[in-house]
């Protein structure tokens, strides 16, 4: 058994088609200014409705994109409203043959690369022993302590799929840990965007998974949207 220990990351799917303008053809509508509609005029409309706050305008425009992650920060993406969201599947996704990856905190000491479970020895009751000898002490062997109880639950995992008492992987999935990569499409209109970056890319208190991949996207939509985000506040160092 190998476990693959990946970085979380994101990729922008798809923008409705000229979003600025057709923020501003639908935002002057409020107005009755259709007439002020000219090359160039998009981008100060924009900011305009911004600087005043009537960001109800953004939610014509959305922005889509695939978020690879942990199951344990997808629980907090799915949380934001008005969303549209479309999840890989544990009850259908079987990973006995498609592989283990996982997301791992920086503070296990982790480190991304393929780890070959051979190595490991099992449980001895009192903790995780490699076959090098000896037994885990947490507080030394922190990394090999993570990734054998990650292959006690895969091989649990393994045995209720293959078991003579083997049972459907929606039954098995409860053996699967948080760690486990799961890949999310989110959909969101450029307000609740907005929203999304000052709660999870912008706040240095957000979990630092999701405030990882959302800055990511947020500097990507700043510099091609800049009047939609360009007021938000200075990316902080991730």
């Amino acid at each position: 058994m190998k476990i693959q220990v990946i970085k979380p990351s994101a990729a922008i799917l798809g923008v409705t088609e000229n979003a600025l303008s057709h923020i501003e053809t639908c935002g002057r509508t409020c107005y009755k200014s259709e007439d002020r509609i000219k090359k160039g005029s998009a981008g100060r409309f924009v900011k305009m409705i911004c600087r005043n706050h009537h960001e109800s305008v953004l939610e014509h425009a959305t922005m889509t994109a695939k978020v690879v992650c942990s199951r344990a920060c997808s629980h907090q993406l799915v949380r934001h409203r008005i969303g549209a969201y479309s999840q890989e599947s544990q009850r259908y996704v079987n990973y006995v043959n498609r592989g283990y990856q996982v997301i791992l905190p920086r503070s296990w000491g982790v480190k991304i690369g393929e780890y070959d479970m051979a190595e490991f020895g099992g449980h001895d009751g009192h903790g995780w022993r490699p076959k090098r000898g000896g037994p885990y002490d947490p507080q030394d062997e922190m990394p090999d302590t993570l990734l054998g109880f990650l292959a006690f639950a895969f091989e649990a995992y393994e045995k209720a799929l293959t078991g003579p008492d083997k049972v459907k992987p929606e039954d098995a999935r409860y053996f699967l840990p948080n760690a486990c990569k799961t890949e999310v499409v989110v959909s969101y209109n450029f307000r609740t965007w907005r929203h999304v970056f000052r709660e999870r890319a912008l706040n240095p208190k957000a979990q630092w998974e999701i405030r990882e991949i959302m800055l990511g996207l947020f500097n990507r939509m700043k510099d091609t949207f800049e009047p939609v985000f360009g007021d938000l506040e200075k990316c902080p160092e991730n």
